[in-house]
């Protein structure tokens, strides 16, 4: 099994941190949808994820980079809806991170070892601008949705019981980043 982590771009050069887990060894190039249009290439492009180390080191990056998502909606969002659904972001994937750190320590893993080096532009400047509140509800919308698809899928394949359990806990979050992300998107006047 093959964790990688996703470096979509939104159209502005934000990236979403997502993961996308899939089967083989040979890397993302073997992964489905890895390199949909518009996104970059995919981190470490052949990361085993057979380690608790691996997973955990991807969950932390992918962590931080909705964290620093959720700022720049704060900052950037037109509408309340997606200011609110910023601060959730930073909120959750705050605490989601404490629970990964606490998870990596009972583990004996060095975290930031473990965590795969940002590549260039993972973190752009988003402009803001008329269509920003319904393209990145969009863009959260769909890598909500390949978390959650990766998360279930990386808990399903772990035979480690803390890590298992953080997964789990980890769905209904991103099932409700999922759904809220819906709500804006379906509350946006269709054009």
């Amino acid at each position: 099994m093959t964790i990688v982590l996703g470096t979509r771009f939104l159209r502005y050069g934000l990236i979403a941190g997502g993961l996308l887990v899939a089967e083989g060894g040979a890397g993302a190039a073997d992964a489905p949808a890895a390199h949909e249009a518009g996104d970059a290439p995919s981190m470490p492009e052949a990361a085993e994820a057979s380690s608790t180390a691996e997973v955990l080191g991807t969950l932390h990056q992918a962590d931080l980079k909705e964290v620093q998502a959720g700022e720049i909606a704060q900052k950037d969002g037109k509408s309340k809806a997606v200011r609110d659904y910023g601060r959730m972001l930073v909120n959750d994937h705050t605490a989601a991170d404490k629970k990964v750190a606490d998870v990596a320590t009972k583990e004996n893993i060095d975290l930031r070892a473990s965590t795969p080096a940002p590549g260039a532009n993972d973190m752009g400047t988003m402009a803001s601008g008329p269509d920003f509140d319904a393209k990145f509800a969009q863009e959260m919308l769909d890598d909500h949705r390949k978390n959650l698809a990766s998360v279930i899928e990386a808990r399903d394949r772990t035979d480690d019981p803390r890590l298992k359990r953080l997964l789990d806990d980890m769905i209904p979050t991103l099932e409700r980043h999922a759904a809220e992300a819906k709500k804006i998107i379906d509350s946006e006047p269709k054009k």
